[in-house]
C-alpha cells in the first residue's frame, strides 16, 4: 500500500488518520453541503518525513521531562519548537505548499493555518469522540504568503506545546508517536462568532446552546469577549436567553503578520441580543442537519461575516463521561406504574424488566451467554425509584435494547419516540457498530442478529400460541392454589417457579413491541412519503376495527352488566339509588336476579385482575373490593352505551379511514396494498399486547396475593405493625426475610420510615424527563409548580379524532371518583389498563403523558372518544370543572368562555 500523498486538496481530505480528525470532519461537512470554507491539508505523512530527522531527539526530550514541573515541561516544549523551526523543509516541499497556496486562495489571499494532532489511535488523536484534546494545538489567524511557512513548523510543533504535554501526560497517555496534519484555510472575517452545542454539554440535555459574541471566533472559544447563551427548545423552538455585556471584542489586526486587536462593540450592541431569533432558528436547523450527519451530538464552531452569511468552521463531538450520566423519563413506564408507589410495587417492577428483557436478548440471539452476563448490571438498572415514582432508566434500557446489534441498527429510533425521548440520550450502545473492533466483527454480529431476528420471526406466531396456552394452564393451576393458608416457604418457592418460567416466555411480548414499533414507525414513514400529509390522523382511523383483545372483552362485560341492569326497571332503580358496597352486598347474598348474580361473579373470576393501577402492588384486586365494578356498572348504566353500539362505531372509524387511505393513494394500488397489509398486521401485534398486558395483570395479581399472605404471616408474627406494612419493603427483603438472608430484625421500623417518606413524596412535584451527572441521590431537579399563565389553548399529540366540548373532571386517583358522564372530559396525567372503565364513561380524555402508542391512546380510538395526548403539565393548568373543547385530530385543547 502506497503511502498517501503529503499535500491533499479538500476534497480530497478524507482520511483522519492522515489530515487529522479536524480536517476530516471539515470534509465530511462540505461533502454533505455544509458551508466550509476551503481549504488544501498536508497530511501527516509530510509531517513524517520532515520531523524523521528530529525523532531521536524529541524522544529523548519527552522521555527525560520531569511530569512534575511545569517549568521543565515549558523548557521541553521551547526546545521542540526551535527544532521544528530549524528543520529544512526542502526547495520541493515549499514549492508545493506555495503553489497550493496560490492556486487555492491567489497571492494576496488570506488564510487561517490549524493544526491536528494525531496520535497513535483515533480515540488518542485530537477532536476524538471521547477527549477531543480542545484547544492544545495551534491556530494562526489572517496569515499572508509570506509567513505561511514559519506558521506551519510552529502547527507541527504544537503536538508538544506546554498545554498538550501536560494535558496527555496528566491523563498516563503516551507523548511518543505523535503526529499533525496541518489545514491552511481560507480565513472568514467574522463580524459575529458563536459556538453551538446540539445538547447541553453538562447534562446532555436535548436543546441546542449557542454561545456567541461579537467579532472573530477566537474571542468567543477561548472566552475572552463577553457572549450571551441562548437555549433552544428541541420541539417547540422556544428561546431562552441569557445576555452578557458585550463590551469588546477581537478584530484582525491591520499591521501585516501582527497580533489580534481588542476593540469595543458599539455602545447599542453591548446589551442587546447578538443574534436574532431568525439567526438562531436558522443555526439550530443547522446543528440539528450536523449532528444528524455525523449521527452523534457536536460542538460546532462558527461565525457570521457583516452581509450575514453563516460560515461553519469546525465540528467536533460533544465527548460525555457515560459513567457518571444517568438520564430518566416517565414516558410510557407511568401507565403502568403511575404517581407515588411503593418499593413493593418498584422492586416486583424491576425484576420484571430484568427477567423479560433478558429473555428477549436471549432469543434474538444477537450475543452469546458470556455477552449477556457481561451486560447484568444494565438489566438490572433498567428502572429507577425516585421521590417514590417509578422511572425508566433511559441509560440501561436504551443500553440493553442496544445489545443486538439488529434492534441497535434498525430500531432504535421508532423505540425512542414510544419511550417520547424529550431528553436527549447520548449512549454508546453495545451494538452500534463503533463497539466493534473492525468492519469485520461489526459485520459478523449483525449478521448472526439479523439470522436470529428472522428464526424468531419465523416461529413467532407459534411461539406466542404456546405463550398463551402455558399463561393459561398456569394461571389456572395459581388460582386452585389455597394461598392464605401455605406455609411461607412454600408460597416462596411457587412464586419464584412463576417467575423463573416467565423469564423463559415473557420476552415474545417484547418481540411482539418490536413488531408494533417497526410496523408503526414503517406505516408513518410511507404514508407521509406517498401522500406528502402528516398521516397521524389517518392512522388513528385505520388502527381501529381490529379483533378484540382481552381488555376489550373485559369492557364489554362490564358493559353487558350494565345492558342488563337497564333491562330490568326494578335494578335499574336500585343501581341508580342504593350505595355501592351496599348493592355489593346484595350482590353476594343473591339478592339480585340469579342470572345478573351469576355474570357478576363470572366478570370477577374472569377480569378480577383488571382495575385502577392494576400493577401497583398495594392495589387491591377488583375480585378483592367487588364494589368497585358496582361503581363502574352504575357509571354504565346512567348512559345509553351497548356493546353492539361500540362494535358500530369501531367499525365505522375503520371505513371511513380507508375511504380516506383509497383516495390518496388513487391510482396506486401497489402501495395501497402493501399498507394495508402493514397496517393489518400491526393491528394484530396491538391485539396480542394488550392480551398480554392483560395477563400481566393477572400475573401481578398472583404475586400480589402472594406478598399479602406474606404480609399477614409477619404480622402475626409481631415483625410488622399490619400486613399493609409489607408494601414498604422491598421484594427481596421480604424473601429474604423468610429465607434466612434478612440483614435486619427491625424490618418494623424500616417500614415506618418509609411509610413517612411515601407521605412526603405526595408533596413533591416530580420532573417528566431529566439527566443526573454523577450521584443520582444529588442530582434530581426538584420543580417547582409553575402559577397559571391564563392560555385557553393546550397543545398535545391528537391521537383519537373527534371534537367534543365538556367539563373538565381532574383525576388524579381514580379510585376516588365515582362516576363520570359524556359530558365530562377526563383530565390525568396518565392512564393504565384498569382506568378503561373511567375513560369509556368520559365524553373526552387529556392526559400529560402518553404517545400515539400509549395505552391511553389506543383505548380512545378503540372507541372513538376524542383523545389528546402529551399535554404537559394539563392538571394543573386546567381548572377542574372548566368547560374545555378537545380534538383529537389536531391534538388542542381549548378553555371555552362560559
Amino acid at each position: 500500500m502506497s503511502s498517501p500523498l503529503p499535500l491533499v486538496s479538500m476534497t480530497e481530505a478524507g482520511d483522519p488518520r492522515h489530515v487529522g480528525q479536524k480536517f476530516a470532519r471539515q470534509q465530511h461537512l462540505a461533502k454533505h453541503g455544509f458551508p466550509v470554507p476551503e481549504f488544501f491539508c498536508l497530511t501527516t505523512t509530510m509531517f513524517q518525513e520532515v520531523a524523521r530527522p528530529l525523532q531521536s531527539a524529541i524522544d529523548r526530550l519527552t522521555t527525560a521531562v520531569d511530569r512534575t514541573s511545569h517549568q521543565d515541561i515549558r523548557r521541553v516544549a521551547e526546545e521542540i519548537e526551535q527544532l521544528f523551526l530549524q528543520v529544512p523543509l526542502g526547495a520541493d516541499r515549499e514549492a508545493a505548499i506555495l503553489a497550493a497556496f496560490d492556486q487555492t486562495f491567489g497571492k494576496d489571499g488570506m488564510v487561517a493555518v490549524r493544526a491536528s494532532v494525531v496520535g497513535r489511535a483515533l480515540e488518542e488523536s485530537e477532536d476524538s469522540e471521547t477527549d477531543p484534546f480542545a484547544g492544545v494545538s495551534s491556530t494562526f489567524l489572517y496569515v499572508r504568503r509570506d509567513t505561511l511557512l514559519d506558521r506551519i513548523r510552529r502547527c507541527w510543533a504544537s503536538a508538544y506545546t506546554p498545554e498538550g504535554l501536560i494535558y496527555r501526560l496528566a491523563q498516563g497517555r503516551d507523548v511518543r508517536g505523535l503526529m499533525v496534519a496541518v489545514g491552511v484555510q481560507r480565513m472568514i472575517p467574522g463580524r459575529r462568532s458563536f459556538v453551538a452545542f446540539t445538547c447541553d454539554p453538562k447534562t446532555t440535555e436535548r436543546r441546542t446552546l449557542v454561545v456567541a459574541g461579537h467579532g472573530i471566533g477566537e474571542g468567543v472559544v477561548q472566552e475572552k469577549v463577553g457572549v450571551d447563551h441562548y437555549f433552544i427548545h428541541p420541539e417547540t423552538g422556544h428561546i431562552d436567553r441569557e445576555l452578557g455585556h458585550k463590551a469588546d471584542m477581537l478584530c484582525e489586526n491591520p499591521a501585516p503578520g501582527g497580533e489580534l486587536v481588542r476593540r469595543p462593540v458599539p455602545e447599542p450592541l453591548r446589551d442587546a441580543p447578538c443574534l436574532t431569533d431568525e439567526e438562531l432558528k436558522r443555526l439550530a436547523a443547522l446543528a440539528k442537519d450536523i449532528e444528524h450527519s455525523f449521527g452523534m451530538p457536536q460542538d460546532i464552531e462558527g461565525t457570521f461575516t457583516e452581509d450575514g452569511t453563516l460560515h461553519v468552521l469546525q465540528a467536533r463531538p460533544i465527548a460525555f463521561d457515560f459513567r457518571k450520566i444517568r438520564v430518566w423519563g416517565c414516558g410510557n413506564v407511568s401507565e403502568s406504574f403511575p404517581g407515588v408507589t411503593t418499593p413493593l410495587t418498584y422492586s416486583l417492577a424491576s425484576y420484571f424488566y430484568e427477567v423479560i428483557f433478558y429473555d428477549l436478548l436471549r432469543r434474538m440471539k444477537g450475543a452469546d451467554a458470556r455477552a449477556l452476563h457481561d451486560q447484568t448490571p444494565a438489566f438490572q438498572n433498567m428502572l429507577g425509584f425516585i421521590d417514590g415514582r417509578v422511572y425508566h432508566s433511559l441509560s440501561n434500557l436504551m443500553h440493553v435494547n442496544g445489545i443486538n446489534p439488529f434492534i441497535a441498527a434498525t430500531s432504535m429510533r421508532d423505540l425512542e419516540d414510544v419511550l417520547q425521548r424529550d431528553a436527549s440520550l447520548v449512549i454508546r450502545l453495545p451494538g452500534h457498530r463503533e463497539s466493534f473492533p473492525s468492519t469485520a466483527s461489526y459485520a459478523y454480529a449483525l449478521g448472526r442478529s439479523a439470522l436470529g431476528a428472522l428464526s424468531v420471526t419465523a416461529t413467532f406466531q407459534r411461539d406466542f400460541e404456546a405463550f398463551e396456552k402455558w399463561w393459561k394452564q398456569t394461571l389456572a393451576g395459581l388460582r386452585a392454589l389455597p394461598v392464605e393458608k401455605e406455609d411461607p416457604l412454600v408460597l416462596i418457592h411457587h412464586f419464584r417457579r412463576v417467575w423463573t418460567e416467565v423469564g423463559n416466555w415473557w420476552g415474545l411480548t417484547l418481540i411482539n413491541h418490536w413488531y408494533i414499533n417497526t410496523c408503526f414507525g414503517l406505516a408513518r414513514r410511507l404514508l407521509l412519503k406517498w401522500t406528502g400529509e402528516d398521516p397521524s390522523a389517518l392512522l388513528v382511523g385505520l388502527m381501529c376495527g381490529a379483533k378484540p383483545d382481552a381488555g376489550t372483552h373485559a369492557l364489554l362485560s362490564a358493559v353487558a352488566l350494565a345492558e342488563k341492569v337497564r333491562a330490568d326497571a326494578a335494578l335499574a332503580r336500585r343501581f341508580d339509588e342504593e350505595d355501592a358496597e351496599a348493592l355489593w352486598k346484595s350482590i353476594d347474598k343473591g339478592d339480585v336476579p340469579p342470572e345478573f348474580a351469576r355474570a357478576f361473579r363470572e366478570h370477577l373470576s374472569e377480569y378480577g385482575d383488571r382495575g385502577v393501577q392494576e400493577l401497583n402492588v398495594e392495589r387491591p384486586n377488583l375480585r378483592d373490593t367487588p364494589w368497585d365494578l358496582v361503581r363502574v356498572v352504575q357509571s354504565y348504566a346512567r348512559t345509553s352505551v351497548t356493546r353492539e353500539e361500540l362494535r358500530a362505531s369501531d367499525r365505522a372509524r375503520r371505513t371511513e379511514a380507508e375511504a380516506q387511505l383509497g383516495t390518496l393513494l388513487q391510482g396506486h394500488p401497489l402501495k395501497k396494498l402493501a399498507i394495508e397489509q402493514l397496517l393489518e398486521k400491526l393491528r394484530t401485534v396491538i391485539g396480542l399486547r394488550e392480551d398480554s398486558r392483560f395477563w400481566r395483570g393477572q400475573l401481578f395479581g398472583f404475586s400480589k396475593q402472594v406478598f399479602a399472605a406474606l404480609g399477614q404471616r409477619m404480622a402475626e408474627r409481631g415483625v410488622l405493625n399490619a400486613p399493609p406494612d409489607v408494601h414498604y419493603l422491598t421484594m427481596r427483603e421480604v424473601l429474604d426475610h423468610f429465607e434466612g438472608r434478612s440483614v435486619t430484625r427491625n424490618l418494623g421500623e424500616l417500614t415506618k420510615l418509609r411509610r413517612r417518606e411515601q407521605q412526603d413524596n405526595q408533596e413533591r412535584q416530580p420532573p417528566r424527563d431529566f439527566t443526573t451527572v454523577g450521584s443520582v441521590a444529588d442530582g434530581v431537579p426538584r420543580v417547582v409548580e409553575a402559577a397559571s399563565d391564563n392560555a385557553s389553548l393546550f397543545k398535545g399529540i391528537g391521537s383519537s379524532a373527534g371534537i367534543v366540548e365538556g367539563n373538565a373532571r381532574i383525576v388524579l386517583d381514580p379510585g376516588a371518583v365515582g362516576t363520570l358522564g359524556k359530558d365530562d372530559i377526563l383530565i390525568a396525567k396518565e392512564t393504565d389498563p384498569g382506568w378503561l372503565f373511567l375513560m369509556l364513561a368520559s365524553g373526552g380524555i387529556v392526559v400529560e403523558r402518553g404517545s400515539m402508542l400509549s395505552h391511553t391512546a389506543i383505548a380512545g380510538r378503540k372507541f372513538g372518544i376524542p383523545t389528546v395526548v402529551g399535554v404537559a403539565n394539563a392538571t394543573t393548568r386546567i381548572p377542574d370543572g372548566a368547560r374545555v373543547r378537545v380534538d383529537g385530530s389536531t391534538g388542542t385543547v381549548t378553555l371555552v368562555a362560559a
